[in-house]
């Protein structure tokens, strides 16, 4: 994770063998107050579902998202989100 004070701005990590050939890439992640049923609204909305709610230990819960006209973007719940 990288940090402004305590407030996390992003993150980077290794890819592993199940992930296949992801190329390198950038990723926008809102943070949501409720993974699962802001991932429900977003399909209800019109979004396609690329990768399921999911827990990242020690991180949060988050999704990857396909809006209607094909941009991805994920949503995460943090575990320790400041205030």
């Amino acid at each position: 994770m990288f940090v402004n004070g305590e407030r996390p701005g992003g993150g980077m990590y290794a890819l592993t063998p199940e992930m296949g050939n992801v190329p390198p890439h950038w990723l926008v992640y809102f943070a949501v107050e409720d993974c699962d049923a802001m991932t429900a609204k977003a399909q209800s909305l019109g979004a396609n579902v690329m990768k399921p709610a999911d827990d990242i230990p020690g991180v949060g819960r988050f999704s990857i998202l396909i809006d209607p006209q094909g941009a991805a973007f994920a949503i995460i719940k943090l575990v320790n989100a400041p205030v």
